[in-house]
């Protein structure tokens, strides 16, 4: 699907738009999913107006849980995501990550980024 399509798909209020800002902007597999939904209804010759009101009535019949993630900036040029509710062993991860950052970057220890962002 070309970017222009899913541009005006957003701006229509179809799609809601991708999560981050500027050049680390991402979808996720529920816009995707979404995408491909608008994009089967536009092939049944469906207007905009009945796309929309179709999806409406399908989300009220559906509720699809969002999902919330934690960002941790270890460096104005790097951070990094944590899914909210993510196994204990992701958590120690992202943890481990964040202690081995403060190292690199001379953080006294990484603990302080961790802190702030309780990931």
């Amino acid at each position: 699907m070309p970017e222009r399509t899913v541009r005006f798909y957003i701006d229509q209020g179809l799609v809601p738009p991708a999560l981050g800002k500027g050049r680390s902007r991402y979808y996720t597999p529920d816009h995707l999913q979404l995408l491909e939904r608008v994009k089967t209804l536009r092939e049944q010759k469906l207007s905009i107006e009945e796309v929309r009101q179709r999806l409406h009535a399908q989300q009220e019949s559906e509720t699809i849980p969002a999902q919330q993630w934690e960002r941790v900036v270890l460096h104005p040029d790097l951070e990094i995501m944590v899914r909210s509710g993510a196994p204990e062993g992701v958590r120690a991860l992202a943890q481990r990550i964040v202690q081995l950052s403060g190292e690199w970057f001379g953080e006294a220890d990484g603990q302080s980024l961790w802190d702030q962002h309780e990931v």
